[in-house]
């Protein structure tokens, strides 16, 4: 599917830059004649502001388009029309001959529609359309998404080359309005059946019939006469059809997920159905020009760029209304400056200009929104004040006040923090109680605990920074946390300091928590001896049995049983050291890693390189802690990694390390990684270094292989507790 997906992003690259190539080759103009004299006579112009500025009227002989006799043009002979030309020679009715070079800047309208627009759609559409293939490869239901939007905009660029007579354009406008919907619908089909939502309407597949239909109407020359309306009536029918699946099945399920598609589908296609196309098919003079009416095409894009197809759709809900909001403060800001600028402009700017100015200015302004988004998101945590960085501050505080024993300590702390960070003493922390008497402040006041009986209260009395009092406020939800947590560990404790004193009887729940822990890990051994030593012992009985009642004694036999009693011990030593590493405490974490890694490289099938630097720590948990670690790398790798490559890194860093771990494995999918065999070993590395504060990175996709990257420092410097899954 890879290679397919290639092959139609080439493909519509090469069509759209032939069909635009087509359309900025050549003005379109589109003047009516009659020939009925036997001379192309001018009548009437698409564009009759541009043939008022250069003085055609009607009456004027055409004669010559581009240097060549008018009556030989085709379009002339066969449809008395020009279609596009760079250069017209006119007979005024005074006999005087004029000749005007046809210019797109001189037809606003023109190039606007026709080149500038379909232009900018063209990019936007492989833009989106190669944002959701890159994070959704592999899947059908992103492929026939992708299509879609490339056939949508691969029919909207057509129009300027199609209105010029180009064949290819022709084909390829008439072809794709259809398939389009065709692919829409089936990609529908697909979506509903991840939705679980019973399709009860025919199968997609008989939908791709009517592209047959189009190509006979393209080579039967009786039905060419036909040919716009037919494909028009088709386009409304299936049009028609789509909003129909869209809005019973919305109906019947009540699911945002369909309502949310079916927005998506009937903005962008019910205005052009309703003011072109029905008017087209029923004869009568279309409400908006086809240029007009197709702009509303440029919000499908936009519209499916947050529709994310990898068996679900990711948060959709937020992204609208993110862009509902955006656009909102778009749209008004945009109506005041486009307001501004007509009005400084007055009489210079026609209606198109005006409507031009008024999209590109609305664009704009919702482009710089999502971009000072991104800058906030990446910048504003580093904002600086005399004092430091707030954010980091804020987490090296909460860090500093986390070590804590009881509350008043931790109040002790928060009052430390205000005021190195602040830099004043202008604040005060009271506790009120139901019996204290009234006290009415006139100072802003923050809640830092409230027990229903008792409340603790922050008076600031010092004016502060819109910076400043965000990071109080927050700075104050972590002590209230901090609080909560502190009283339900000093309950905690005089409940077994009381049951200690008046009861010789253990805690029940302690005393099942460690004995479920305990029975966890004996399971865990238990299954292991069982499926290796405890069958080897099974075995080498059998061939003892086989042994004792042969009459003669084969020393060959015996050597082998011998042998495998040999390696059975192997494995039970190899297990005792696995529970308790003796060279750990004996010669050092360094040489039980070194160790370590040359039973894996016997053992496993795949290339391990490693470098392992010496690290001291003072707690001497942390060197068990690291080779922990370090096995179930190895052990992963081994079982589930699939890999041929694997490097390992172990890093000292001041009071702590880094450990690096790569392979170029099958890797997995992060959302499916917790419901895999493999999870039980990444949980448990994971549960590891957040016991000690450290940080873990794990990235990995399907084929990508996986990195792992964890950070612990000794000292609990590293003041965020996250696992990253990418």
């Amino acid at each position: 599917m890879k290679k397919c997906t290639y092959c139609i992003f080439l493909t519509y690259l090469i069509l759209g830059i032939y069909v635009l190539g087509i359309t900025i080759k050549t003005p379109f103009v589109s003047l009516t004649l009659d020939t009925t004299k036997g001379q192309p006579v001018f009548v009437d112009s698409y564009y009759p502001l541009w043939a008022e500025q250069k003085n055609i009227e009607k009456g004027d002989i055409i004669v010559a388009i581009d240097g060549q006799p008018a009556m030989e043009n085709r379009y002339v002979q066969q449809q008395m029309i020009v279609r596009s030309a760079n250069a017209l020679t006119i007979q005024k009715a005074d006999k005087s001959i004029q000749t005007i070079a046809v210019k797109h800047r001189d037809m606003p309208e023109e190039l606007y529609l026709q080149i500038l627009f379909p232009i900018f759609y063209f990019f936007l559409a492989f833009g989106v359309a190669l944002y959701v293939w890159r994070r959704n490869q592999n899947n059908l239901s992103t492929f026939l998404l992708i299509l879609f939007l490339l056939t949508c905009s691969t029919a909207y660029i057509s129009t300027g080359a199609s209105a010029r007579g180009n064949m290819i354009g022709m084909f390829v406008i008439s072809s794709c309005i259809i398939l389009c919907m065709v692919l829409f619908i089936h990609f529908l089909q697909h979506f509903f059946k991840y939705l679980q939502i019973k399709w009860t309407y025919p199968h997609s597949k008989w939908l791709y019939l009517v592209i047959l239909f189009i190509l006979m109407e393209e080579i039967e020359p009786s039905l060419r006469e036909f040919t716009p309306i037919l494909n028009l009536s088709l386009f409304a029918v299936l049009v028609v059809y789509a909003i129909f699946i869209l809005v019973t099945s919305y109906l019947r399920t009540k699911l945002a997920k369909i309502r949310l598609i079916a927005l998506a589908f009937i903005v962008p296609f019910l205005p052009f159905l309703l003011f072109f196309v029905t008017p087209e098919i029923l004869g009568h003079k279309p409400i908006l020009h086809a240029e007009i009416a197709a702009l509303f095409l440029l919000f499908i894009p936009f519209s499916f760029l947050f529709i994310q197809v990898n068996e679900r759709l990711f948060d959709i809900e937020y992204q609208l209304s993110r862009l509902r909001y955006y656009s909102t403060l778009a749209f008004f800001s945009a109506l005041l400056l486009t307001a501004g600028i007509a009005l400084l402009f007055m009489g210079e700017l026609s209606i198109v200009h005006v409507t031009s100015i008024f999209l590109l200015v609305f664009m704009v302004i919702i482009a710089s929104f999502y971009i000072k988004e991104r800058i906030d998101f990446k910048y504003r945590k580093i904002i600086f004040s005399s004092t430091g960085n707030y954010v980091h501050n804020l987490y090296a505080a909460v860090q500093r006040m986390g070590k804590a024993k009881n509350q008043q300590e931790l109040l002790d702390r928060f009052k430390y923090e205000i005021t190195e960070k602040l830099g004043t003493t202008a604040f005060h922390i009271r506790t009120i109680t139901d019996d204290s008497p009234q006290h009415v402040s006139y100072y802003p006041q923050l809640l830092l605990h409230d027990a229903g009986e008792e409340k603790i209260m922050l008076e600031i009395r010092h004016a502060l920074q819109k910076e400043e009092l965000l990071w109080l406020e927050l700075l104050a939800l972590y002590v209230s946390m901090f609080i909560n947590n502190l009283q339900q560990i000093e309950d905690l404790v005089r409940e077994i300091q009381h049951i200690k004193n008046t009861s010789d009887t253990p805690l029940p729940w302690l005393d099942k928590l460690l004995w479920n822990i305990i029975e966890k890990e004996k399971s865990i051994l238990a299954q292991e001896l069982h499926d290796t030593i405890l069958q080897e012992q099974l075995h080498l009985a059998r061939e003892l049995d086989v042994l004792a009642g042969s009459p003669t004694i084969q020393k060959e036999t015996v050597l082998a049983i011998r042998e495998q009693l040999l390696n059975a011990t192997k494995d039970l030593r190899e297990y005792c050291e696995n529970l308790s590493p003796p060279l750990l405490d004996t010669f050092g974490l360094q040489m039980a890693l070194k160790k370590l890694i040359q039973k894996v490289k016997i053992r496993a099938d795949f290339l391990l390189s490693a470098q392992i630097d010496r690290v001291e720590f003072q707690d001497v948990t942390l060197h068990l802690v690291v080779y922990r670690l370090v096995q179930e790398l190895l052990n992963n790798a081994i079982k589930h990694a699939e890999a041929t490559e694997v490097s390992l890194q172990l890093q000292a860093i001041p009071q702590g390390f880094i450990l690096r771990y790569d392979d170029n494995g099958i890797g997995c999918d992060i959302d499916d990684l917790i419901q895999s065999s493999a999870s039980m070993g990444i949980n448990g590395i994971r549960e590891r270094v957040r016991a000690f504060n450290g940080d873990i990175t794990i990235q990995s996709s399907l084929n990508e292989g996986m990195h792992i990257y964890i950070q612990i420092q000794e000292d609990g410097d590293s003041y965020d507790e996250h696992t990253y899954y990418r």
